[in-house]
């Protein structure tokens, strides 16, 4: 009797320790309104990559905040940049437009507006960088369809090698046609906003060398999943190409047995000329593995492996100067908030706050949300073990009578 109560004891309690619950607390809110809360590498690991497990409160009230998941993508911002007109002349049927390029911007592609016009022309670019000495950089470039339906003018484009000369010369050829009236040339600046990655930190990381297949395999691991978007190698050896994949462990069942295998998950090739940083789809996994096909040279010098994860947010509305904790905890349930109805469009108008001191802290059955007491895991067991009391009785009894019959 004794055995199967401690048994039964000994499985409550592993599953009171199954579950965790971690808090962290949102540092200072400078101003009142909607806020993006970043969501470290140990929080995403900590929900396992689902915002359903998180919940905002005030650290006073203990009343909880609604919130809703936000991504920020790559946002491209397009800016007209204006070459002003330095000179203007026409000299053997050749109209020649000279502009400036004060700042020395790197240019590769040179944008003009012209009045609209049924003729073609043929044009010729040049660079000069004191507007004496001039040096050819595109001839004959042929410029058609010059008419717009809906504008008086047209939007025209002339490709040239990547150059920053200080001046510009545009010459049309007239000799065919009367000249066309150019009303302005410039370049389009497009201003990339790309997410800043974060780098994980806290895994490790082995190195086997596989003669037989010519291969270097290096293990990653992480003491729970993490995202990952992004990996980085330091490389000191030199004159090196190889192939390279990611593999990541799955498990897949064939005739109801379990089979353990590597999948590849993502290619690629590194090479002493290029800067060997890659990009690919996000992947949450607690362990890779990178392939190096070495053939018949000696093993890379990897200096460093870096590993990187693309932020991710859930947006709040907070009030200044008060004090948020941010917890998490499996045992939660996807939560139903009239936030996600008035997510903003611009980003413009939004501050972003962190989490700082992150710890797992106690177990979950202590804070998890209210349940009534038949729906708690202390309902559960105790009916457990109640059960296996009466069974071990009445089993204990039958032995009992058994014994005595024979």
């Amino acid at each position: 009797m004794k055995k199967i109560i401690s048994l039964f004891a000994f499985f409550l309690f592993q599953g009171l320790l199954a579950q965790e619950m971690a808090i962290g607390e949102i540092n200072e809110v400078k101003q009142s309104g909607l806020q993006l809360v970043l969501l470290s590498p140990e929080i995403i690991a900590a929900t396992n990559n689902n915002s359903d497990y998180i919940r905002i409160t005030n650290a006073k009230s203990g009343a909880e905040m609604p919130f809703a998941s936000y991504a920020i993508n790559e946002t491209f911002k397009k800016s007209w940049i204006d070459f002003p007109l330095v000179s203007k002349s026409k000299n053997d049927s050749v109209s020649s437009y000279v502009i400036s390029n004060a700042k020395q911007l790197k240019i590769n592609e040179l944008f003009m507006f012209i009045a609209n016009s049924s003729v073609s022309k043929n044009v010729n670019v040049s660079g000069s960088n004191d507007g004496n000495e001039w040096f050819g950089l595109v001839q004959n470039y042929s410029l058609y369809n010059l008419m717009d339906s809906k504008l008086a003018q047209v939007e025209k484009n002339i490709v040239l090698p990547l150059n920053n000369y200080k001046f510009l010369k545009i010459d049309f050829d007239d000799k065919k046609s009367l000249p066309v009236a150019a009303k302005s040339f410039g370049m389009y600046q497009t201003k990339v906003n790309f997410v800043t990655r974060l780098e994980l930190e806290n895994f490790n990381k082995t190195t086997q060398l596989d003669a037989s297949k010519k291969e270097s395999l290096i293990y990653i691991s992480f003491e729970k999943p993490h995202l990952i978007s992004r990996i980085d190698f330091d490389i000191r050896s030199d004159l090196y190409f190889r192939n390279a994949r990611i593999l990541v462990n799955r498990e897949r069942k064939i005739k109801n047995k379990s089979q353990k295998y590597q999948d590849e998950f993502f290619s690629f090739v590194l090479n002493s000329k290029t800067k060997n940083s890659f990009e690919f789809p996000e992947i949450f996994e607690k362990e890779i593995i990178i392939e190096i096909d070495n053939q018949d040279n000696p093993p890379l010098g990897i200096e460093n492996i870096k590993l990187f994860q693309t932020p991710k947010y859930i947006i709040a509305n907070l009030k200044q100067n008060e004090t948020y904790e941010i917890k998490v905890s499996t045992a939660y349930e996807k939560p139903s908030y009239d936030i996600v109805n008035f997510l903003p469009k611009e980003l413009d108008s939004l501050s972003i706050v962190t989490v700082e001191n992150f710890n797992i802290i106690q177990n979950e059955a202590e804070i998890a949300e209210p349940k009534s007491f038949w729906q708690t895991q202390w309902f559960l067991w105790s009916a457990i073990i109640l059960a296996g009391i009466i069974i071990g009785y009445f089993a204990l009894g039958l032995l009992k009578d058994v014994d005595k019959k024979g």
